[in-house]
């Protein structure tokens, strides 16, 4: 992914895993009405070009949500910045991210660039939802995307990450010496099929990257010295917004958060 800032959302967008829970914030730019409606406001993006050869043919217009009644007002992190109440077509307003929190639900890569109608065309999609939003298992749109090398200028901080000490892939062993393999943001993938879904801290680090990786292992057993798993998922459902929903629907994450 790029890292220049003038090309889009480096920081921590550029290196996030699924649960992370990042911080953004887009400053706002003066953009060309094109439609006024009671709950949306159309306009001019400013930060993408048409995709001549894309099959998608792309107007070069977006719709903002004016208010928070409009369907998609959850699932879109752009607001018109500017006051709203005498928004005409032809007028300037000023659209941007005012600052907000959302977690990370799913990154995308793609082999070959992804024909959306604009450029420049992502090769990357991160999905988030918004803090404190609840995923209902009956939505058929989650949250919204952000291309993090796009050319929307978003400004991205890490705030939280799950089991942050541990990198997918990571093989561990409990305090009942019991072997188990990590995957982001909290899934456990035991060696034998012995009872339990997550290990029993601390936690010594056997293998990373298919070796051992001495300076890891010393950060992982002073992270896990104390506590324990169902730790780790309260303080992501605590720092994500949802501390009342001890669950979130499997097509979220690929598991259900356990408990």
């Amino acid at each position: 992914m790029g890292e220049a800032l003038d090309r889009g959302s480096a920081d921590a967008l550029a290196h996030v895993r699924t649960g992370d829970i990042v911080s953004l914030r887009c400053p706002s730019r003066e953009v060309v009405v094109s439609d006024v409606s009671p709950r949306y406001v159309s306009v001019r993006w400013p930060w993408n070009e048409v995709d001549p050869d894309s099959l998608m043919e792309w107007n070069g217009l977006r719709a903002i949500p004016r208010t928070p009644d409009a369907p998609d007002w959850q699932n879109e992190p752009f607001r018109v910045t500017s006051p709203s109440d005498s928004l005409e077509r032809q007028n300037v307003c000023e659209v941007g991210v005012p600052e907000m929190v959302a977690y990370v639900v799913h990154v995308a890569e793609f082999s070959d660039p992804l024909d959306v109608g604009w450029l420049p065309r992502p090769r990357v999609y991160v999905s988030l939802v918004a803090h404190g939003v609840r995923i209902s298992p009956s939505s058929e749109e989650i949250g919204f995307t952000v291309d993090p090398d796009g050319g929307e200028p978003i400004q991205s901080k890490l705030v939280h990450r799950p089991y942050a000490f541990l990198q997918d892939g990571d093989e561990v062993a409990d305090s009942e010496g019991r072997m188990w393999r990590y995957a982001a943001p909290w899934n456990w993938v035991a060696f034998d099929s012995g009872p339990g879904g997550f290990p029993v801290w601390p936690l010594q680090l056997i293998c990373r990257d298919g070796g051992q990786d001495l300076q890891a292992a010393e950060v992982v057993a002073r992270a896990t010295r104390l506590g324990a798993h169902g730790d780790e998922v309260a303080c992501w459902l605590e720092r994500a917004g949802l501390a009342d929903a001890p669950q979130l629907p499997p097509p979220v994450f690929g598991d259900d958060l356990p408990h």
